[in-house]
């Protein structure tokens, strides 16, 4: 059954790729859950899978995530919402250039990752990311259980091509926002942020076949077992009793007994349903013995 489970989870995998390199139109992306395969191991994250104190998973509730950040030139912000398209409820980007995630009136609410740079007079945004292209990757390869990296691109919808990558470390102690936003390693439009979620801890499963489990390991220290009382008794006697041959063997008539027994204990629950079988089958009279 759990090669049956890979076998779907790349399936759905390689469809994703797919879709992610196709770039299609559609709104509802069920980019929240993914799982790969390493070691052995497959690591299952689904980030909108609810837990305590978090019921709609790592989604902020706000509609979308904010990082501001200050310069002496003006104020950044950067915007951003895992797995779907923002929402503003308060506080929208007011910005030109928006044509790429809503336009005037909606900015921000058609992409999944936005910058916005304001300047004495002006701001200016830049769409990177929207969530019908997210792929996803491990933060340390060496260590999947860090967490996921999810990365947003704008797949050449919009100049420049742009991307916005959020690392979720796995917590188990609570949730720790983004604080800051800072370019990556592939050039200024390419951005990455952290946070620290429960969502980023994977559910693992043991995909390998290798090992005894639990009932093999019974088995075998049974049979270890069995194996040292043998070569003990069979030294003891031939050392101090001066046995040889098969009367070197411990406890060598109850060993010789055993298939009889053996019968004996197999044939006793039978016999009675072997009863109740002649009862039915052979006729009235009595049987007569030849």
């Amino acid at each position: 059954m759990e090669w049956l489970v890979a076998f779907v989870v790349s399936f759905l995998a390689l469809v994703r790729i797919g879709d992610t390199q196709s770039c299609g139109n559609s709104e509802v992306s069920d980019a929240c859950a993914w799982a790969t395969t390493t070691n052995g191991k497959m690591y299952s994250f689904n980030l909108v899978s609810p837990t305590k104190g978090y019921p709609h998973g790592i989604l902020s509730e706000d509609g979308f995530y904010k990082i501001s950040a200050k310069s002496k030139d003006g104020e950044t912000n950067y915007w951003f919402q895992l797995c779907e398209h923002m929402k503003f409820n308060f506080n929208p980007p007011l910005c030109e250039n928006c044509e790429g995630c809503g336009g005037l009136g909606h900015c921000g609410e058609t992409c999944s990752a936005l910058v916005s740079s304001s300047y004495p007079g002006y701001s200016l945004c830049t769409t990177l990311g929207y969530p019908e292209s997210i792929y996803y990757s491990l933060i340390n390869q060496d260590k999947p259980e860090q967490g996921v990296r999810v990365n947003m691109t704008t797949c050449n919808k919009s100049k420049p091509n742009c991307s916005f990558s959020v690392l979720v470390y796995c917590s188990h102690s609570g949730f720790e926002p983004p604080k800051t936003a800072m370019n990556g390693t592939s050039g200024e439009c390419n951005l990455e942020t952290a946070l620290k979620h429960p969502a980023g801890c994977p559910v693992v499963t043991n995909m390998s076949k290798k090992g005894w489990g639990w009932f093999g390991s019974l088995l075998f220290m049974l049979l270890l077992i069995f194996v040292v009382y043998v070569a003990v008794g069979i030294g003891y006697r031939v050392t101090v009793l001066g046995a040889s041959g098969f009367e070197a063997i411990p406890n060598l008539d109850t060993w010789r007994a055993l298939p009889s027994k053996i019968q004996l204990l197999v044939e006793y629950p039978i016999s009675p349903c072997m009863r109740v079988y002649y009862g039915f089958t052979e006729n009235s009279y009595s049987r007569m013995s030849t």
